[in-house]
């Protein structure tokens, strides 16, 4: 999992908030199980993703889609077009087809309320990213048992 999203940018770093609640809730990770906080830059995992040669990857990232905020949707990255709708320098798709070929990858988008300058996500974000880091770390305990 790589958590995606800008720490100044209030609902931009929902991605690595839920990373970074995870880490908190889950005691032992699954040692299939990898999180990675890449923030604003992507391009700084790429290494690592490579080397980990995942099977799956889900990038968990804000996303317009035109919902109300704290919506949530599983998207395949192969079935997002270019130019996709996050905030970071390469497209998930393109790092995903030239350098994860073999990885089933997908995209937890979080509609954004605001992405303004802030430390802060909205209540609705906020509330979003609290129930997936929760049901998540509830299935990553599940695996463990």
């Amino acid at each position: 999992m790589v958590g995606i999203g800008h720490p100044l940018r209030g609902d931009d770093y929902i991605g690595s908030f839920i990373l970074r609640e995870l880490k908190k809730s889950v005691n032992v990770m699954p040692v299939n199980v990898q999180l990675i906080n890449a923030e604003d830059s992507v391009e700084s995992v790429i290494t690592r993703l490579v080397e980990l040669r995942p099977k799956h990857v889900i990038f968990i990232d804000a996303c317009e889609m035109n919902m109300r905020p704290g919506e949530t949707r599983l998207i395949p990255v192969a079935a997002t077009e270019y130019p996709f709708f996050t905030t970071h320098g390469i497209p998930l798709k393109l790092l995903s087809e030239q350098l994860l070929p073999e990885s089933e990858s997908w995209i937890l988008a979080v509609q954004p309320k605001q992405v303004d300058f802030s430390d802060n996500p909205s209540p609705e974000v906020r509330r979003a990213g609290v129930e997936i880091s929760d049901y998540v770390s509830k299935l990553l305990t599940e695996v463990n048992n």
